[in-house]
C-alpha cells in the first residue's frame, strides 16, 4: 500500500531579535519566499501550502510574498498540524535531500543545511549558501561521504573544524614540498596524490563538523579560504621549480610567475571590485542560472574542486606541469575577459 503523502506546511512563527525570521532577507529574498519556492518545487500535491503565523503578522507576510498567486498558499494561525511535513522559517533546506526525506517518510529536519537561530545564524547564512551554490561538482561523488562520516565521529570530541582545516592545509604544503624536492618516482607520485586526496576530504569535513558542532565562525571561513589560496600558490610554485630543475628551462619559472600574477589579478577583479555582486545575484540553490553553457564550462574549469581533482590525477601521472601550463594561461585570460566586461558595462 502506498504511503500517504503528508501535508507540506511552513511554520513562520520562529522569531529572531528583530522580529519573525521568515521576513529576514537572505540573498535578496525573504526566507519565507525561499521556503515557498522550495515547497513549489517539490510539488507533492495540488494543495496550497499552509503558512502558520501569528494573526497580527499575516498582513506583513502577504506583502512579502507579493504577486505570488494566492492559490499557492494559505495563511493560518496556531501550530502546524500533527503529522505534517513542516518547513521551519529558522531553517534552510537542501532541495534534493528534502525531496528524498519526504519520499521516505522522514522528517524535513534531516535535510537542514543551516539554522538561522544557531550560533552564526543570520551572520553566516549568505556565505554558506553561496558556498553551497558552487559546492564540489566532482568531490561530492566520493569525498563527501567520508567527510560526513569523519565529521559525525568527531562531533562529540574536542576536535574543532579549524584543526581539520589546518591539517588539510599542511597536507597540501607537505605534498608541495615533495613535488619541489622529492623527485618523480612512482611511490613519490602515489604519495603526493594520496596526500592531496586526503587533504580534499579534510577540507570537505571541516564545514560539516562546524555545522554539527555549531562552531561555524567568520575566522573559520577566513582560515579555510586563506589556507586554500596558500596551498594553491605554494603547489604551483613547487611545480614550476621542480620542472625547471628537471628541464633547465627558465620558461617554467616564467609560467610560475604568470600563474601567480594571473590568479592574484583574477581574485582582485572578481572579488574586490564588486564585493557584493555575487551576494546580490546568487541563488541559494545550486547552479549557474542564466549563464550559457560555454560560460558555465569556462567557469567550471576554474572551480577549486575541479582543479583539486586535476592535481590528484596529474600528480599520480607525474604530469603536474600540465596543470601549471594550463592555468598560467587560464587565469590571465579570464581576468582580461572580466575586466573587459566591466569596462564595457560601465564605460
Amino acid at each position: 500500500m502506498a504511503r500517504k503523502t503528508p501535508a507540506l506546511v511552513i511554520d513562520a512563527r520562529p522569531r529572531g531579535p528583530d522580529g519573525p525570521l521568515a521576513g529576514e532577507v537572505v540573498l535578496g529574498r525573504p526566507v519565507l519566499v525561499h521556503l515557498l519556492d522550495l515547497a513549489a518545487s517539490l510539488a507533492l500535491d495540488e494543495r496550497p501550502v499552509a503558512i502558520h503565523a501569528r494573526l497580527d503578522e499575516h498582513g506583513q507576510f502577504r506583502a512579502l510574498i507579493g504577486d505570488r498567486p494566492g492559490s499557492n498558499y494559505v495563511l493560518a494561525t496556531g501550530p502546524p498540524p500533527e503529522g505534517a511535513a513542516v518547513l521551519r522559517a529558522d531553517r534552510l533546506y537542501d532541495p534534493d535531500r528534502l525531496r528524498r526525506a519526504l519520499r521516505r517518510g522522514r522528517s524535513p529536519e534531516s535535510a537542514v543545511v543551516w539554522q538561522l537561530d544557531g550560533p552564526s545564524g543570520l551572520a553566516g547564512v549568505e556565505d554558506e549558501l553561496i558556498r553551497r551554490r558552487h559546492y564540489q561538482p566532482l568531490g561530492r561523488f566520493w569525498a563527501l561521504a567520508p567527510a560526513r562520516w569523519l565529521a559525525r565521529r568527531l562531533c562529540d570530541t574536542p576536535v574543532r573544524p579549524n584543526a581539520l582545516t589546518a591539517a588539510s592545509g599542511l597536507l597540501v604544503l607537505g605534498a608541495s614540498a615533495v613535488v619541489a624536492f622529492g623527485g618523480a618516482d612512482q611511490p613519490i607520485r602515489a604519495g603526493v596524490a594520496s596526500a592531496l586526496a586526503l587533504g580534499l576530504v579534510l577540507d570537505t569535513a571541516d564545514g560539516h563538523l562546524a555545522r554539527l558542532q555549531g562552531t561555524a565562525s567568520e575566522f573559520g571561513r577566513w582560515l579555510d579560504a586563506f589556507l586554500d589560496e596558500v596551498g594553491d600558490m605554494v603547489l604551483h610554485a613547487a611545480i614550476a621549480w621542480a620542472t625547471f630543475a628537471r628541464e633547465q628551462r627558465p620558461l617554467w619559472l616564467g609560467l610560475g610567475l604568470l600563474y601567480a600574477m594571473g590568479k592574484y589579478l583574477f581574485v582582485v577583479a572578481t572579488a574586490k571590485l564588486e564585493p557584493e555582486a555575487g551576494r546580490r545575484e546568487a541563488s541559494w540553490r545550486m547552479g549557474s542560472e542564466g549563464a550559457s553553457w560555454p560560460k558555465r564550462l569556462v567557469r567550471l574549469a576554474g572551480h577549486a574542486d575541479v582543479r583539486w581533482h586535476l592535481w590528484i590525477i596529474l600528480a599520480a601521472l607525474g604530469r603536474l606541469d600540465v596543470a601549471l601550463a594550463a592555468y598560467a594561461a587560464y587565469f590571465p585570460l579570464r581576468t582580461a575577459a572580466v575586466a573587459a566586461g566591466k569596462v564595457a558595462r560601465h564605460a
